[in-house]
């Protein structure tokens, strides 16, 4: 079994993280468009990869239990986010065995697929698409919500 690292244009059902750009009135409301094109969602093991790098940027994830929720992000923080994705980049490319990945840059371990192939090379192409549909989504919108399971 392999971790599956595709992008799905849209919501997708099952257990799935969707990243939906949007505007924020500060009031409570927000406006976004689910045929939008800038958003996607990808599987949960994949963005377990992530969601360490998250926390550290966005203190306050993991204490409200964020994982399970609608947490919205603000550009600053997405830009924080996505320059920390290089140094898991240097960790795959470096060697760094599978258990040490999870344990350093993975908060839910129990949650990881217990029986699965690394594919390092796999791993690098999701982190680029990531970087790149993030950086895409927050060009035109001040929050990139991250809706977990």
């Amino acid at each position: 079994m392999s971790i599956d690292y595709s992008f799905v244009d849209g919501p997708r059902g099952g257990l799935t993280f969707d990243f939906i750009p949007c505007a924020h009135d500060f009031l409570g409301q927000f406006n976004h468009d689910r045929l939008n094109p800038a958003e996607f969602n990808i599987r949960e093991e994949a963005f377990l990869l992530i969601e360490g790098l998250v926390a550290r940027s966005f203190p306050d994830w993991s204490k409200a239990f964020r994982h399970w929720g609608i947490t919205w992000i603000g550009r600053d923080t997405w830009l924080d986010i996505l320059a920390r994705l290089d140094e898991l980049r240097r960790d795959v490319r470096g060697n760094v065995p599978f258990s040490a990945i999870v344990g350093k840059y993975v908060l839910y371990a129990g949650l990881m697929p217990r029986k699965h192939k690394f594919h390092r090379k796999a791993l690098l192409t999701f982190l680029d698409r990531f970087e790149e549909r993030v950086g895409s989504a927050i060009q035109n919108h001040p929050y990139l919500l991250i809706s977990g399971i």
